[in-house]
C-alpha cells in the first residue's frame, strides 16, 4: 500500500468491497522578488498549506474488473507575513468565496474502471492493473483569470482553489510484487491525467504525468510495523487562460518519501513523510515565471485501507468476467 495511494496495489475478487481513507498534508513556505510594473516594490511572502482528505471505495465488479470512486474533500490556507497590503496574496482559505473564486471543501470526483491482468490476491504474487476513468471537477474553482493576461487592470484576486473546474481523462498502469524476501512488497506506477476540455470560464487544465515507485519491508517485531520509501517523479504542462499559457503553470518535482505501514485487526494504517524538491519550476500562485522564488515544501500523508468481510451476493457470480 503506497503511503497516501491506499487504493493502490490491491486487486479485489468480485463483490468484494475496500473502503480507504487518504489524508494528504502539504505545507509550502514561499518567497519571490517584488513584482514589475504592480506600484508593489516589496518581497512578498507567506505560506500555503493544503490539508485534503480522499474517501474511497472500491467494488470487485468481477474477478477481472474493479471499480473505484474518489472524492476529494479539504482546505487550502495560505497566509500573507508582513505589514504590507497586495492585492495579490492575502490570509484567506479555498472554503470561502472570493472575486474570482468559489469557496467550497469539494475537489473532484474520480470514477476509474481497473482491468486485473494479473492478481494473485493478498498472498505472495504479481498484480498488474491497467486502469482507466473520469475525473469530474467541483463548483469550488477559481471563475476568472489570476494574470490578467488580456490586459486587463489588474484587481484582488486568489490564485488557488480545491478544484481545476476541468473534465480529465484519467489513465494509469500499475505493477507490484510481493515476496518472501525483503523487500516484501514492491513496484510501482505511472498515471497521466489529460484535460479533455476548456471550462466555461475559458480556463484548459494542465496534463498532468506521475511516476512513482515503491517498497516496503518485512514487519519488524520491535516497532511492530513494516518500512517503506517512495520516489514519486512527476510533470505538469502548461495551463491556459483564453489560450494563453498561465505563468509558471509548467513544473517537474521528485518526491522522496519513508514510511510505517501497520497491519492492524481493523485494517491497514499507513503513515509517511514526504519532500518535494522543485526541478523545474515553482510555487505556481507568483504572476510570472521570471521571478526570483524560494520554495520550500513538506507533506505529512495518512492512509487507511480495509477489505470487508462482506461481499456483494450479486456480483459474486460474475466472477470470471
Amino acid at each position: 500500500m503506497p503511503v497516501g495511494n491506499s487504493d493502490r496495489g490491491v486487486g479485489l475478487w468480485a463483490g468484494q468491497i475496500m473502503l480507504s481513507l487518504d489524508n494528504a498534508n502539504q505545507h509550502i513556505d514561499w518567497w519571490h522578488e517584488a513584482l514589475p510594473d504592480t506600484g508593489e516594490g516589496f518581497d512578498h511572502k507567506g505560506t500555503l498549506t493544503s490539508i485534503v482528505f480522499t474517501p474511497t471505495i472500491t467494488v470487485g465488479l468481477s474477478n477481472y474488473w474493479n471499480m473505484t470512486v474518489t472524492q476529494n474533500l479539504g482546505n487550502r490556507i495560505m497566509t500573507w507575513e508582513g505589514d504590507t497590503i497586495t492585492i495579490h496574496h492575502r490570509d484567506e482559505g479555498s472554503h470561502t468565496n472570493f472575486k474570482n473564486a468559489i469557496g467550497g471543501v469539494f475537489g473532484d470526483t474520480r470514477i476509474l474502471f481497473r482491468y486485473l491482468a494479473y492478481n494473485d490476491g493478498q498472498g505472495v504474487g504479481k498484480r498488474l492493473f491497467l486502469g482507466g476513468g473520469l475525473a469530474i471537477p467541483s463548483k469550488n474553482t477559481l471563475t476568472q483569470d489570476p494574470f490578467f493576461l488580456n490586459g486587463q487592470p489588474k484587481e484582488e484576486h486568489r490564485h488557488f482553489s480545491m478544484s481545476e473546474g476541468v473534465f480529465k481523462g484519467l489513465f494509469e498502469v500499475q505493477y507490484y510484487k510481493k515476496r518472501d524476501l525483503n523487500p516484501v512488497f514492491i513496484g510501482g506506477a505511472a498515471a497521466a491525467e489529460i484535460p479533455l476540455r476548456i471550462n466555461k470560464y475559458g480556463y484548459q487544465g494542465s496534463r498532468l504525468y506521475d511516476f512513482t515507485m515503491t517498497m516496503y519491508s518485512k514487519q519488524i517485531p520491535a516497532i511492530k510495523s513494516a518500512i517503506g520509501s517512495n520516489v514519486s517523479l512527476r510533470h505538469i504542462t502548461n495551463s491556459y487562460w483564453n489560450s494563453i499559457p498561465a505563468p509558471n503553470s509548467k513544473a517537474t518535482t521528485l518526491t522522496l518519501g519513508c514510511g510505517f505501514l501497520w497491519n492492524l485487526k481493523v485494517g491497514s494504517v499507513g503513515l509517511g513523510l514526504q519532500k518535494p524538491i522543485f526541478l523545474e519550476g515553482g510555487f505556481s500562485g507568483d504572476e510570472t515565471g521570471d521571478l526570483e522564488q524560494r520554495v520550500q515544501a513538506w507533506q505529512v500523508a495518512l492512509s487507511y485501507r480495509r477489505v470487508l468481510d462482506f461481499v456483494i451476493p450479486w456480483l459474486d457470480p460474475l466472477g470470471d468476467l
